[in-house]
């Protein structure tokens, strides 16, 4: 590829895109319509310093490699400078510098440009050009004509009839489009436990992908009150026309109704049951069957995305044989109120405790005593023994939902737990993996050390993953309403029923979580 250089940071102020009237009439369209001669000034400079032919043929090959090499290419960066320079598969789009041969995440880019002054970088997926001097996306009609081909070489008239740059200019705006799916849902009678569900599904990068790419076609279903229709439904809504007024979900609420009778009427219920349902209906609705609703063979959207493994191990105290068992999961439910008593046991009043989510874990995977009668021994004659059980995670799935038990119920009463959680931006999961549990118990290391792993971890082995919603009970146990908080892009947005608010990431991790759903950073090849 060729090198361009373009003048960085300290070039002279630059004026905004140009933009001529057009003075004869042409192509059917008025004389009074505005025609953009380039997309901005740093593009007509960048036209000025360097050939025009070497951007356009550096634009080409990058989109060939986007469009026709193996999609993976184009999602693949090395680890930053200061790392051991892996390749990192991005789940999130990634940039391919026009002016060098560097593929980057979204800071990297912007690093990049300080150092280098290389202003244009083209976005992974769909080939749109960044520029670093408008700090946005630009249209410019040369490089757009190319995109929209693909990189592909067409006639001239093929791609500039008149028909075509009529829709163009009927149809271009220079407001960019909203309809990302920030939308709030409108509460039909205690259905703010569906909402917050929904909102996180919504916002699940690989569940909008599925949907968006038509992974569900309501024309060739026929079921009567499908919940993946309904789920279609939605994100068409959200994501063709941009509108600020909430979304009445009926087609969904009726589903549910029609599929869980339990759901049916307008009595609150607790938004990880509803989970629960919407994800097993989904997997059901979508090329699953009941009979591998627990399978890891089912390629259905729902496996994809939440499926995952505990391993069960039971050690017996007397001859050491070693039993193990795998269970799926689609969520880990950890208990709170075991941890809140040992704080209470430590001095600290219940309401003032803060328990870190990290200590949850490796409470939920620490070792644990059964007593003779919980288990037999089948290297012991049969006879019952005493052992030692452990679990811990032996598949993550791309989306890992976590549910705080915070509510008990018994036949005479119902409590809720409030002790506040500690959770955090991300979260290394490799110290509550197998592989982890098997290594370390090996090493045969102090029980200090094991409780504190979760903080000497090497880069190498860490597997990091990102907090994409949470879900917040409020309230009593019988009079509670539901709120949650979903990332677009690098904004926190928080969703109360049909209103949508942006917030800071400090608000974010200061909410008494109920569920937490924790998405794979990247993917390592």
């Amino acid at each position: 590829m060729d090198t361009i250089t373009v003048t960085p940071k300290t070039a002279p102020t630059l004026a905004s895109p140009k933009v001529t009237k057009n003075t004869k009439p042409s192509v059917g369209i008025s004389s009074a319509v505005s025609v953009v001669e380039f997309g901005c000034e740093h593009i007509r400079q960048l036209f000025e310093n360097a050939s025009k032919k070497n951007a356009t043929t550096n634009y080409t090959q990058l989109l060939q490699t986007i469009h026709e090499k193996p999609s993976i290419i184009a999602q693949t960066h090395r680890s930053t400078p200061n790392g051991d320079g892996r390749s990192i598969v991005s789940l999130r789009p990634l940039y391919l510098c026009l002016q060098c041969p560097n593929v980057m995440t979204e800071e990297v880019r912007d690093r990049h440009f300080d150092a280098k002054g290389h202003a244009f970088s083209v976005e992974s997926r769909e080939g749109y050009l960044y520029c670093q001097g408008c700090n946005d996306y630009v249209y410019d009609p040369i490089l757009e004509n190319i995109r929209l081909q693909k990189g592909k070489k067409r006639k001239h008239d093929e791609i500039n009839n008149p028909e075509d740059q009529k829709l163009i200019w009927t149809n271009a705006s220079f407001v960019p489009c909203r309809a990302i799916g920030l939308r709030g849902l409108y509460n039909m009678g205690q259905t703010c436990f569906m909402s917050v569900i929904l909102q996180t599904l919504i916002h699940n990068p690989f569940i909008r992908n599925f949907y968006l790419a038509e992974g569900h076609r309501p024309a060739d279903c026929e079921k009567e009150a499908c919940v993946s229709c309904a789920m279609d439904e939605i994100f068409i809504e959200f994501h063709s026309v941009e509108k600020t007024e909430g979304f009445g979900a009926v087609s969904m609420l009726l589903g549910s109704w029609m599929a869980a009778q339990a759901l049916a009427g307008y009595q609150q219920q607790d938004a990880h049951e509803y989970m629960q349902f919407v994800l097993n209906t989904l997997h059901l609705e979508n090329g699953g069957s009941s009979s591998d609703s627990n399978s890891s063979d089912c390629n259905c959207i729902i496996h994809q995305t939440f499926y995952g493994k505990l391993q069960s191990t039971v050690t017996c105290d007397k001859c050491r044989n070693v039993t193990t068992a795998l269970d799926p999961v689609m969520d880990l439910s950890l208990d709170l109120r075991s941890q809140a008593k040992k704080r209470k046991l430590d001095g600290e009043a219940a309401k003032d405790a803060v328990i870190d989510l990290r200590d949850c874990l490796e409470r939920f995977t620490a070792r644990e005593k059964l007593a003779a009668a919980e288990y037999t021994c089948q290297n012991c004659d049969s006879t019952q023994q005493n052992a030692t059980k452990q679990l811990s995670i032996k598949r993550l799935p791309p989306v890992l939902p976590i549910h705080l038990k915070r509510f008990e119920h018994s036949k005479s009463s119902s409590s809720k737990l409030e002790t506040k959680i500690k959770f955090s931006i991300r979260l290394d999961l490799y110290p509550y993996t197998t592989q982890y549990k098997t290594s370390n118990s090996q090493s045969s290391k102090s029980s200090a050390a094991i409780k504190s792993n979760y903080n000497i971890n090497s880069p190498a082995n860490s597997l990091t993953y990102e907090l994409s919603s949470v879900i917040v009970h409020k309230g009593k146990i019988d009079s509670g309403h539901y709120v949650s908080y979903s990332r677009e892009g690098n904004d926190w947005f928080l969703f109360d029923d049909s209103k949508v608010v942006l917030v800071s990431e400090a608000e974010v991790l200061d909410a008494n979580a109920y569920l937490l759903f924790y998405t794979v950073g990247s993917l390592e090849v």
